[in-house]
């Protein structure tokens, strides 16, 4: 039995390899390629890629929502982004609180949570100012030019903003039976009930583009509520 040189095999099969490059012009993978393929490299990866495709898409809807909301109210073009999130602990939450402004406040029926919609003073304001100059053209605009957050704005807006979040809820699937059993508008974010301290919320924050009115608004929810979309 003859022993092979493994120097001559090596040599033949670059020859080889040489000869199928030159007539079909293909290059043969390289093993690093072959581990970049491997399901433990791309795995986590893809995981990854998936979530932020999720959350880009949860994104649009929710301003898809809103848009659809919003035409109805502000006058001419306007546009909606979104800002990155931010997942903070109930006592974060309300240290992160954007200060005097517009919050309601809505208790869920069967979840024992409460979601936030938070408007600022620019916003919350501006729809008030237009919603007041549709509904009574002739009379002075009582919101414009308000010194500070005034809880006046909600006998203007106050049915406006749940038939809002009404809207946004509808985005869940049903299997997460989110019906409202309270709502509360408020000037300051203040907790009053115990259940929630222990939940971590999510805030996302929207920018809002309009010759009329424009700033910031945020939606607020707690974490668990992610994790179904």
């Amino acid at each position: 039995m003859q022993s092979q040189d493994p120097d001559k095999d090596n040599y033949s099969e670059e020859i080889y390899q040489h000869m199928i490059e030159e007539v079909f012009n293909f290059t043969e993978v390289e093993k690093t390629l072959e581990t970049k393929n491997f399901l433990g490299a791309g795995f986590s990866n893809q995981i990854l890629q998936e979530t932020v495709s999720i959350n880009n898409f949860f994104s649009q809807k929710l301003i898809n929502t809103m848009t659809a909301q919003f035409q109805s109210i502000l006058p001419g073009a306007f546009r909606i982004t979104t800002n990155p999130e931010q997942c903070l602990s109930c006592a974060n939450l309300q240290n992160w609180s954007p200060g005097r402004s517009y919050y309601s406040l809505f208790e869920m029926k069967n979840t024992k949570s409460i979601w936030i919609l938070h408007l600022s003073r620019s916003v919350g304001e501006g729809i008030a100012s237009l919603v007041n100059k549709r509904n009574t053209p002739h009379n002075k605009n009582a919101f414009f030019g308000l010194r500070e957050a005034d809880s006046l704005i909600y006998l203007e807006i106050g049915e406006l903003l749940r038939g809002f979040f009404n809207s946004i809820i509808e985005l869940w699937p049903e299997s997460e039976k989110l019906n409202v059993s309270r709502c509360r508008h408020i000037l300051q974010l203040v907790f009053l009930n115990n259940p929630i301290q222990e939940d971590e919320y999510v805030i996302i924050s929207f920018q809002l583009d309009n010759r009329e009115c424009s700033g910031e608004f945020h939606l607020v929810f707690p974490q668990r509520h992610l994790l179904s979309i």
